[in-house]
C-alpha cells in the first residue's frame, strides 16, 4: 500500500469547495495546500481553514504549488478550462463537480487531455455511494427482476441542476448501460439559468439502453406524481423502500419483501486515493461515466433542436440548448433572465 501524501488543491471556494476540502483533509494522506478563486476573500477563508495558501489565479497556482489532486468546484461553464489547464500542468488526479460542463465539447476536451497527461479524472456523482442505491443495483445485476425493462424518474429544478443525479441514478441502478436513441421536448417560456447556464422551465424525455430497457424522465412536469424510484424487469420489481430499505417483488418472493440496504464501506474520495494509488483500475464516477451522463442530458436538449431522435454517440459539441434559444427556436415569452442557484445582479431575491 502507498504511502505518500497527496497535496490536493481546490478551485471554486464556495460552499461546495469547502465540502471537497473537509473531506480530502479527513483522509490521513491528504493535505489541502492551497485554494484559488475568482474572489480571493473566498480563496482566503477557505485556505485560513485548512493552513493553506489562498489564490486569485488558479493557473498561478497551478504554477507555484506542486499539486497531486485538484477538486474543480466551479460552476460548470468553466469546469473544462480548468480541468485541461491542471492536466496539462502535470497534476495526476482531477476531482470535479456535476454536472461535468456546460456541453459536451467541453467534457471531451476534459478527458482528452487528462489522458493525454496521465491525469485521472472523476466525478461527484456521489448517490452512487447511497446504500439504497448500491442494494438497487446489486439486485438488478445478480437477476433478481429478470431483464430490466423500464426505469423512471422525476424530479425538479432543471436537467443540469438536479437532473444530472436523477440520470446518473438511473444508469447506475441497470448497470451502466450505453444509451441508443432519444426523444424528448421541453418549454422555456421564461429566461430560466442554472449556475449561469441556460436551463428549461420544464422537460422530458424516453431514453432506450443497449439492451432495450427504456429509461422515462421528467422534470418539473405538472402532476399527479409517479413512482420515481423504481426499476422493472421481465421477472419483477425493485423500488426504494421506508427507512432506507429497498422493496422486491418478483416471482420467487410471494409479494413485497423488504430488504435492509448494507451500509457502503467508502466514498468517492476514499475510492479516488485508492485508484490514485493503483489499487483500484476505475472509479465508479471516472470521466468516461460521468461524461455519457452529461451526453443524455444534452442529447435532450438536441432532440428539440432537430426535432426527432437523437442517437449516440452525440456529435454536438456545444450546448444544444444555447443553440436553440440563440436561433429563435425557442422564444422568450417572459421577459427577465433569473437564475435559481445564483441570482443576477440584477435579479429579485
Amino acid at each position: 500500500m502507498a504511502d505518500n501524501t497527496y497535496k490536493v488543491g481546490v478551485v471554486g471556494c464556495g460552499g461546495m469547495g469547502r465540502a471537497h476540502a473537509g473531506a480530502w483533509s479527513r483522509h490521513e494522506r491528504c493535505e489541502v495546500v492551497a485554494a484559488a478563486d475568482m474572489t480571493l476573500g473566498a480563496a482566503q477563508k477557505l485556505a485560513e481553514s485548512h493552513n493553506a495558501r489562498a489564490y486569485d489565479d488558479y493557473n498561478k497556482m497551478f504554477e507555484t504549488e506542486e499539486l497531486d489532486i485538484v477538486s474543480v468546484t466551479t460552476w460548470q461553464s468553466v469546469r473544462a478550462e480548468i480541468t485541461v489547464a491542471a492536466a496539462n500542468a502535470g497534476v495526476k488526479g482531477v476531482f470535479g463537480e456535476k454536472p461535468m460542463a456546460a456541453s459536451m465539447g467541453g467534457a471531451r476536451d476534459m478527458i482528452e487531455a487528462c489522458e493525454k497527461n496521465g491525469a485521472k479524472l472523476a466525478i461527484g456523482h456521489q448517490r452512487r455511494y447511497g446504500a439504497q442505491n448500491v442494494e438497487m443495483r446489486r439486485l438488478v445485476m445478480d437477476g433478481a427482476i429478470g431483464k430490466p425493462n423500464a426505469v423512471l424518474r422525476r424530479d425538479a429544478h432543471g436537467l443540469l441542476n438536479r437532473g444530472t443525479h436523477e440520470i446518473d441514478e438511473m444508469r447506475f441502478w441497470i448497470g451502466d448501460p450505453d444509451p441508443i436513441w432519444l426523444i424528448g421536448n421541453l418549454s422555456r417560456r421564461t429566461d430560466r439559468w442554472e449556475r449561469r447556464v441556460r436551463t428549461e422551465d420544464l422537460c422530458a424525455f424516453l431514453l432506450c439502453f443497449e439492451g432495450g430497457a427504456r429509461g422515462t424522465y421528467e422534470s418539473d412536469m405538472p402532476g399527479p406524481d409517479l413512482n420515481r424510484h423504481i426499476v422493472y424487469g421481465e421477472d419483477g420489481t425493485v423500488k426504494r423502500g421506508p427507512s432506507g430499505s429497498v422493496l422486491l417483488l418478483n416471482s420467487e418472493s410471494g409479494g413485497w419483501k423488504q430488504l435492509p440496504s448494507p451500509p457502503v464501506n467508502t466514498n468517492q474520495y476514499l475510492e479516488f486515493i485508492e485508484w490514485m494509488d493503483g489499487e483500484r483500475e476505475t472509479h465508479r464516477n471516472e470521466g468516461k461515466v460521468a461524461a455519457t451522463t452529461l451526453e443524455i442530458l444534452m442529447a435532450c436538449y438536441e432532440s428539440v433542436r432537430v426535432q426527432g431522435v437523437v442517437s449516440f454517440p452525440l456529435e454536438t459539441r456545444e450546448n444544444p440548448l444555447d443553440l436553440v434559444v440563440e436561433t429563435g427556436k425557442v422564444p422568450v415569452e417572459v421577459e427577465g433572465r433569473y437564475d435559481i442557484r445564483a441570482p443576477f445582479p440584477e435579479q429579485k431575491r
